[in-house]
């Protein structure tokens, strides 16, 4: 069993998720008698979590880049452990302390407001007979003609699961369903189906709306499909943080009242240009009595069934926006990577809808996520729904809205290019897509080289240079592709552009050229002293879960002897583990791994390490240092002096 400890605490701004761990020392200052004491929202609901809150700071008080430092102090005043501190979806952070202490801070002139943390999760759902959703939703009519039709796969659209997690494995994602984000446990995993049924609606092969969307887990439910409110924000904390545009977010999951903090990080992360689609609701009751589902600037979803009638449990009213195929409804399951489930639900309907938006986004990537709410409910099929309930817009997802024609042509990129001076190149460039014939254009050639309308690029290079080259082919719809790439042309028997390439690399200058996790390059004085000088790159020693990133792209001259990259490392961790690698740190150039270090290479000091990089040569690469760390005890991988000498 792992030994739980305070962390090093070593940094108070530019966090992103800033997480404690769950046995961290709690703080308890004695309050004076005629502390004044204000209200918790909630503390009467049902499902309130004993001795868990949520805390949302005033904007005005303090900056969200500092809530992790302001929570800090917060329970420093008035007692509480904090749990995870939030600058994204929310300007504040949860935490873990008693019905007074949460009272007197509700009064601190500091906050917003302070409310009980609850239970949330998933709707129930029932096995029944195979789908027919897909049939539905490309058809304004009934009878269903046993197909689907569908112009574009949407794999430029990322969608995010806020659920149970994704059997990733599973056959019908295609290798398409990756792993984001978990605020539950360290078990990338889905224990209860719910997840992958929802994400295989969204975008697998075989029940997918978009057969081709990038599909990320972010698991904020457990085993039992349950969660609190403070998990899904810290979910949706993540998605406004990391999202991939042009992005989704789908929500199978509520409560019955409202929830502030949650609704608040629902708004935030769609004014951030995250599109969320939300379940109504399996009650059979007023949406507009849930939560998220209330929240209008999401789309939320009723359930319809195979007769195009509002099924029995779904909720409906004013606060709905749409129906989608929800009953009887077959998609993944978990219990190897080729099953199937029959399940029912708003969580079966709303996936749906998620990946109706995905489609959209496909085609209009720019639009914002009102845009694609308002696209989606303008393009819905209207009146086809019996019985929608007491104020449902009666309105029927509807995805095939029209093929848009041709996309952009895409090139194929030929790779970065070597010669050298005097010698005859000929490269014939080749693109897909679009309306053919293609004429060809290029930015950016070495002088005495030229491209034809044909793509082909000839001639002979007649200055040594390393050259970043833009190719584009346009259609003749006047639409354009384009890919680039780099061209080093080198002199006739030299070596040239010898010396060190790494530019900045003791961090002296702090953090030009290099890109860095804020608060990484820095000077961090005697707790972690510079190997020379007085900067250094810190990446991680926070003690909780967290990914720090610090890279420099490079360009590598070809022609040389002697291709060494050095820096010099020192790995100080307070694990106490002979054998297992809890916190690690990757050194990569460009796709390839160099190094991988760990807690278990702690070592006092700092130790050189050098690389041969010359397969590199002439190629412009980029140097990456990527730390991570687990939930507790901290781990420090300090890098200095990053040097690449060519001779």
């Amino acid at each position: 069993m792992r030994t739980f400890a305070v962390p090093l605490r070593r940094r108070a701004a530019g966090l992103g998720v800033v997480a404690t761990t769950a046995l961290a020392l709690t703080i308890a200052v004695a309050q004076p008698a005629s502390a004044a004491v204000g209200q918790v929202l909630g503390a009467d609901r049902a499902g309130a979590i004993k001795d868990s809150y949520i805390v949302q700071i005033k904007d005005s008080a303090s900056p969200k880049a500092r809530s992790a430092q302001t929570a800090r102090e917060l329970t420093a005043e008035h007692g509480g452990q904090v749990k995870v501190a939030w600058q994204h979806a929310l300007n504040g952070f949860a935490v873990t302390m008693t019905a007074e202490q949460a009272r007197r801070m509700a009064a601190d002139p500091r906050i917003d407001y302070v409310q009980q943390d609850a239970v949330v999760s998933i709707a129930d759902t029932q096995p029944n007979p195979p789908s027919w959703g897909l049939d539905r939703i490309d058809q304004r009519d009934r009878p269903l003609d046993n197909s689907y039709t569908y112009n574009t796969t949407a794999s430029n659209v990322h969608v995010y699961v806020l659920d149970t997690g994704i059997r990733i494995s599973h056959s019908t994602f295609g290798g398409r369903a990756t792993w984001g984000f978990n605020a539950i446990d360290t078990n990338n995993t889905d224990c209860n189906g719910h997840g992958t049924h929802v994400a295989g609606t969204i975008g697998g092969s075989q029940y997918g709306v978009a057969k081709g969307a990038q599909l990320v887990a972010v698991k904020v439910l457990n085993c039992q499909g349950s969660g609190s409110f403070a998990q899904v924000v810290n979910g949706i904390n993540w998605v406004t943080q990391n999202a991939v545009k042009p992005a989704v977010a789908n929500m199978s999951l509520g409560a019955a009242g409202s929830d502030t903090a949650t609704e608040n990080a629902v708004r935030n992360s769609i004014a951030s240009g995250v599109t969320y689609a939300i379940a109504s609701g399996n009650s059979n009751q007023n949406a507009c009595n849930f939560t998220p589902a209330k929240v209008a600037e999401a789309i939320t979803v009723n359930a319809s069934d195979i007769n195009d009638a509002r099924a029995s449990f779904s909720n409906f009213g004013t606060c709905t926006d749409i129906f989608g195929p929800g009953v009887n409804i077959t998609s993944a399951w978990i219990t190897n990577d080729t099953a199937t489930n029959t399940i029912s639900g708003t969580s079966m309907a709303t996936p749906h809808v998620a990946g109706g938006a995905a489609l959209w986004l496909a085609d209009h990537p720019n639009d914002s996520a009102a845009a694609v709410q308002t696209a989606l409910i303008n393009n819905s099929s209207l009146n086809k729904i019996s019985n929608p309930g007491t104020g449902s817009p009666n309105r029927l997802l509807f995805t095939n809205i029209g093929d848009p024609g041709p996309g952009n042509p895409s090139v194929s990129n030929p790779g970065n290019q070597t010669t050298t001076v005097g010698s005859a190149v000929n490269l014939q460039l080749s693109a897909s897509g679009g309306t053919p014939p293609y004429t060809w254009s290029a930015t950016g050639l070495p002088p005495g080289l030229a491209i034809s309308s044909g793509g082909l690029i000839s001639g002979t290079p007649n200055t040594a240079g390393t050259y970043s080259v833009t190719v584009t082919a346009t259609d003749t719809a006047g639409k354009a592709g384009s890919a680039t790439f780099t061209w080093t042309v080198n002199p006739v028997g030299g070596c040239t552009g010898a010396g060190q390439k790494i530019a900045n690399p003791g961090f002296e200058s702090g953090s030009a050229s290099w890109t860095a996790t804020s608060n990484v390059i820095g000077q961090h004085g005697t707790d972690q002293p510079a190997h020379a000088g007085t900067w250094s790159a810190w990446l991680n020693g926070y003690g909780f879960i967290r990914t720090d990133r610090l890279s420099q792209s490079v360009t590598i001259p070809a022609g040389c002897t002697s291709y060494k990259l050095s820096y010099w490392l020192h790995i100080d961790s307070d694990e106490t583990t002979g054998s297992v690698q809890y916190d690690k740190l990757t050194v990569q150039l460009g796709s390839n791994t160099l190094a991988t270090y760990s807690n278990l290479n702690k070592a006092a000091g700092y130790q050189q390490r050098t690389f041969d990089v010359g397969a590199y040569a002439g190629q412009t690469v980029t140097l990456t240092f990527t730390g991570t760390e687990d939930i507790s005890l901290q781990t420090s991988f300090v890098v200095d002096d990053v040097t690449l000498d060519v001779s």
